[in-house]
This record gives structure tokens, sequence and C-alpha cells, in this order.
């Protein structure tokens, strides 16, 4: 493939909620792991994205809480905001993003957007996310996106340090949302799955949250 890069489509910080990673932790580890890039995919955010952006290659990302379930925008230059989930797609590709699906059909997890039809409206679709529980879960998505010939991609949803850079795809480029896409059908994937205390970490501070 050339000079590829190696990037991890899913990674959260300290502005999402439910972590303590501030954007130089997030710069070093990425360098530590071997990782080119990262897109910074905050919930309802994209503040520590752009900060990130000026210490580390950053795809400038969003995971949008709609009201059928969340999606990702990435390549944005804006906050997109929440709303339905067709209305923020149109937000996203007006900003010239593209509309990554995460986490699809998580069993356990009642943000995750599991009407396939709105599924298929999305430019890529994650099948495989680290922080998926179930086997079976992340192996629908693959099977979806296959049926569907969805472009498929993989990311760690890391929000602690140890989860950074447990799945990624290997792209010949990330500088833009044309040049990405023409290079994930060539992409090599890495998938890895999160231990579970990880699960254990994000309600701590979930609890600790709510105390505050």
């Amino acid at each position: 493939m050339g000079d590829a890069l190696k990037i991890d489509l899913h990674v959260h910080t300290r502005r999402s909620g439910h972590s303590l990673l501030k954007v130089e932790k997030v710069a070093s580890i990425a360098k530590r792991r071997g990782l080119d890039a990262v897109a910074i995919t905050d919930h309802d955010e994209i503040d520590s994205a752009l900060e990130l952006s000026k210490l580390f290659p950053t795809v400038v990302g969003e995971e949008i809480s709609c009201d059928e379930g969340d999606i990702i925008g990435l390549f944005l230059t804006e906050r997109i905001g929440r709303g339905p989930v067709l209305e923020v797609m149109d937000r996203i590709r007006a900003q010239g993003g593209l509309v990554m699906v995460p986490h699809p059909f998580d069993s356990l997890r009642k943000e995750a957007l599991m009407n396939e039809e709105l599924c298929a409206k999305g430019d890529l679709i994650e099948i495989f996310n680290s922080r998926v529980t179930k086997a079976r879960d992340n192996a629908r998505a693959a099977e979806f996106a296959k049926a569907r010939g969805m472009l498929p991609v993989v990311g760690s949803d890391a929000h602690t340090a140890a989860e950074i850079g447990r799945s990624w795809i290997e792209v010949s480029s990330c500088a833009g949302p044309d040049l990405f896409i023409k290079s994930l059908p060539a992409g090599r994937m890495h998938t890895s799955k999160s231990p579970f205390y990880v699960h254990l970490q994000t309600k701590l501070l979930k609890l600790t949250e709510a105390f505050h």
C-alpha cells in the first residue's frame, strides 16, 4: 500500500464525558502505539478534536446523539448538534463530511442505531467496535455491511488510555474525505477487544459525574 497510515477512527476525550483523557495524553499514547492519526469523536463536541489537530494528525469527528441512535460525523469543520438522524446526516454532508454508523446493533448499548434502513444510509459502518461486549453484535454489523455493500471500518471507541489503538484501519490517506474513501477498499484492518474492566471504569466515572 506504499506509505500506509494507521488510524483509530473512534476515540474520546474528557470533553465526551465518562473519560479523563486530555488531548496531550491522546497524542503521546497514539504516537507510542504506532498510530499515524486518530479521529476524535467526542459526544456532541468537536473542541478536543480541533485542539488535538494542532498536536497530532487528527480527523475532526463528533459522535452525535440522534433521536434514533448515535451516528458519527467525520471530517467536520463545525459542531453538528443533536436532532433526528436523517437531518443530522444531511448536516454532516453539508459540511463535506462523512457519515459513519458506530457500534450498530449493539444489544447492550441503548444509544446504538438499530434500524437497518437508517444504518444503510450511512457512508461507512463500524463492523468491529472494541467496546462491543457480544461478539455476535459485531458479527451482525459485518454481515450487514457485506449484504448492503457498505464501506466497513473499525474503531476502538476508546474512553481510557488502555483502549487507544485497540482497533485501527490502515489506509493510504486520511487527508480528506474523498482521498480517505478512495483508500478504504484497499485498507487493512486490525481488531482487538477491550478488556471488560474498561466498562467498569466508565460506570464509575458516570457515578462520579452524577454526584457533582
